[in-house]
């Protein structure tokens, strides 16, 4: 019986929220944070897939994401952090991240078929 309470305890804490589970005063919005991530996704494959163009790859540096979006890095860094520690809210954020993509890619898709029709 008492391992039954004390399961109990433990599970009842874990599940509370804790000052390390709290959302920072100055946390990302999902859907800002969506479209960061879709920054950073893009940032990153063009800095792989066109490594060679050198003048290009200065331009994308975390300061341009932090300009763009009007955060810093510790405000991504704790944010990203947040929400690491929270899957359940980190799901409507990939579901958004998911949708823009998708909406690039049909974007980029249509542009194509239009550019090979001329």
């Amino acid at each position: 019986m008492k391992e039954g309470m004390v399961f109990f305890l433990l599970f009842t804490l874990s599940c509370s929220e804790t000052e390390d589970n709290r959302p920072p005063e100055d946390l990302i919005p999902p859907e800002q944070m969506s479209r960061i991530m879709a920054d950073i996704l893009m940032m990153k494959n063009i800095k792989s897939e066109y490594s060679y163009i050198k003048e290009k790859k200065n331009l994308l540096v975390p300061e341009y994401l932090f300009e763009k979006h009007g955060i810093d890095s510790l405000q991504l860094a704790t944010s990203q952090s947040y929400y690491a520690k929270n899957p359940k809210k980190y799901v409507p954020i990939f579901k958004l991240l998911e949708n823009h993509l998708k909406k690039l890619k049909d974007s980029i898709q249509e542009s194509i078929r239009a550019s090979e029709e001329e």
